[in-house]
């Protein structure tokens, strides 16, 4: 299932920390869960022995499986996590706790990071959907060919050259989608929409036979788009530059941004038919570098290759 939440979560963000020893995450001890048992609030386990003391806000990790403590029950002692279902099992787990990273303080780090990372990369690394209410409206170059800032997971509906007839998708219809996530057809790095030559219907495009997306007309869009794993997973490095970030500003919030890049030389990017002139930052990010050379080097490897009209959406679903 696509990730429509954050890049991460706080339970993961422990257990980085803990792994790495960062931000004040220790080690409470180890009990061992038993009688699994679904709830619609979160799953709920027995655990033994009754110390140490777990909290809520804890996190308990189990051979890389994690979750976080919603409520800590009696008679008998039982934990409930905040996952239904968990895929934490029936047999020893290690309880961690930050000393200085309350959870709703975690939550609103990543949030800010997620941010960051989208602004420095041009990305979005969750799925993002656009609707009927709300669609994607890009301006054609007079190509057969449309570009995309971010990789296309679905085009649910394509309505072209400022017109209310839809377009229908397949290699014997109208359009093609380029939106693999696995290799040897992998598009993530060059995702597009093309329009088939002498197949679907002619009628409908400028001029009754010119298959182009036209200059001065908008196509409205319908979709799902995001930069995620085959198994529709954020990235591993992009969870591993979010908690770089948020170790960041919990040690040295006063240092969470620093000052703008300034302008490079000029360049022109290529790609199949689609050409365009900008000014490359003089740093590897967008605007801004994050003062650790790790997450620029991530941030340089995920940069999106284009630049082209149109936007995604900052609204995340869900979450």
């Amino acid at each position: 299932m696509d990730n429509i939440g954050p890049y991460t979560t706080y339970d993961e963000l422990i257990v980085a920390f803990f792994l790495s020893k960062t931000a004040s995450v220790v080690k409470i001890g180890d009990v061992t869960l038993s009688n699994k048992t679904a709830d619609a609030g979160g799953d709920i386990y027995d655990f033994t022995p009754a110390a140490p003391l777990v909290k809520a806000g804890d996190v308990v990790n189990q051979l890389g499986k994690s979750a976080i403590v919603k409520a800590v029950l009696t008679g008998p002692d039982r934990i409930q996590v905040t996952e239904t279902p968990s895929d934490i099992d029936n047999s020893v787990v290690e309880i961690l706790r930050s000393t200085k990273l309350p959870r709703f303080l975690g939550e609103d780090l990543i949030l800010s990071a997620m941010d960051f990372m989208d602004e420095q990369t041009g990305q979005v690394f969750n799925k993002r959907t656009f609707t009927s209410s709300s669609p994607l409206k890009l301006e054609g170059n007079n190509t057969p060919t449309m570009w995309f800032p971010v990789p296309i997971i679905s085009i649910a509906k394509l309505l072209i050259n400022s017109t209310d007839l839809e377009l229908t998708e397949g290699e014997d219809d109208d359009f093609v989608v380029f939106n693999g996530r696995v290799r040897p057809q992998d598009d993530r790095r060059n995702p597009r929409i093309k329009l088939n030559v002498g197949r679907g219907r002619d009628s409908i495009f400028v001029g009754g036979s010119s298959r182009l997306f036209s200059i001065n007309s908008l196509t409205h869009i319908e979709g799902d788009f995001g930069f995620l794993e085959p198994d529709g997973s954020t990235p591993r490095l992009i969870k591993k530059a979010i908690h770089a970030l948020v170790a960041r500003d919990v040690n040295k919030p006063s240092t969470a941004s620093a000052a703008s890049a300034g302008q490079g030389p000029r360049k022109r990017l290529k790609v199949d038919l689609h050409e365009e002139e900008f000014f490359e930052l003089r740093s590897t990010t967008r605007v801004n570098k994050s003062g650790i050379a790790e997450v620029d080097q991530i941030i340089a490897k995920f940069m999106t290759p284009i630049r082209i009209q149109g936007s995604i959406p900052t609204t995340r679903n869900d979450f």
